[in-house]
Parts: C-alpha cells; sequence; structure tokens
C-alpha cells in the first residue's frame, strides 16, 4: 500500500471539521478526498460527466479538472485503438 503524505493548510482542515464535525481527522478528509478522485476519475474514463446540481436538479455546474479530462482523453484514446 502507497503511504501518502500530504501538507493541507490548517485554515482548510478547520473549516471542513467544521462543516463534518470537530472529531473528523485530517486522515478522514484525505482518505475521502483520494476515494472521491478515484470515482470522478473512473466516470470521466466512461466518458461520463461529474455534475452538481441544487436539490431540483436546477443550476447545474461541471467539475473541470485538468486530470479528470486527461483520464476521459486516455480512455478514448484507448477506445480508439481497439477498433
Amino acid at each position: 500500500m502507497a503511504e501518502v503524505r500530504l501538507q493541507i493548510p490548517d485554515e482548510l482542515v478547520s473549516k471542513l471539521q467544521e462543516k463534518l464535525g470537530s472529531n473528523t481527522k485530517a486522515t478522514d478528509i484525505a482518505r475521502d478526498a483520494i476515494t472521491l478522485f478515484n470515482w470522478a476519475v473512473e466516470e470521466r474514463a466512461k466518458g461520463r460527466l461529474v455534475l452538481s446540481t441544487d436539490a431540483q436538479g436546477e443550476g447545474v455546474t461541471r467539475l473541470a479538472m485538468s486530470s479528470l479530462d486527461n483520464a476521459a482523453a486516455r480512455a478514448e484514446s484507448a477506445a480508439e485503438k481497439k477498433k
């Protein structure tokens, strides 16, 4: 298993702990962040978009990250090679 060390600003950790509960550890935040990122990469590799909406399904915002675009492009390229 890979060990990852992160330097996360204390202010960011504090803000997240305010929203998640003060018992939430920085390790938990990092683990959840990597889990979410992995899911987003998998979705983009399937050609899907990662979106956010309000509770009524309106006000759509697309998550845009170069790493996610790279995952989509690599998956598309691999699919093209299989043809």
